[in-house]
């Protein structure tokens, strides 16, 4: 198929998007993605859509100034159709507001085009992040720092 980049070349997009992250980085961090992303958190609260770069900008950065971690590939599942794949991974951390430990586990539904991510629906446990989050804190309404 035309335009179909390698699972080698889908993976490592997704491991510049892991690296970009582990320095907050909201436009390093979306580099690799398509300009028209979806990105889902289907277990948060509560749920969130993201479509198109620039409200993933702005909702990455925003993360940034409440959670700071790396996040680490355990397991890659290779699908039928090349330009998806299913993810892995920890994160290791801590909360920006009070220096608290941060650590959780997700499962990532990646899909790719032209060896860019395109969407991701993530999945991880709400009660960990819930319970690390400041009282009050709504990742949405963080103010960014000038």
């Amino acid at each position: 198929m035309l335009g179909m980049a390698s699972r080698e070349e889908n993976l490592a997009a997704v491991q510049r998007y892991f690296a970009a992250a582990a320095v907050a980085d909201a436009d390093q961090m979306l580099e690799p993605w398509t300009d028209d992303l979806v990105y889902e958190e289907r277990f948060s609260d509560p749920p969130r859509r993201i479509e198109g770069k620039e409200a993933a900008r702005v909702y990455f950065s925003k993360a940034g100034t409440v959670f700071r971690m790396t996040l680490e590939l355990t397991e890659v599942h290779d699908c039928l159709d090349p330009d998806k794949l299913v993810l892995e991974y920890t994160s290791h951390g801590h909360v920006v507001p009070t220096g608290d430990s941060y650590e959780n586990s997700y499962i990532g539904v990646y899909r790719f085009r032209d060896g860019r991510i395109w969407q991701a629906r993530e999945f991880h446990n709400p009660l960990i992040t819930q319970r690390a989050r400041p009282p009050g804190v709504v990742i949405e309404q963080a103010t960014l720092p000038d």
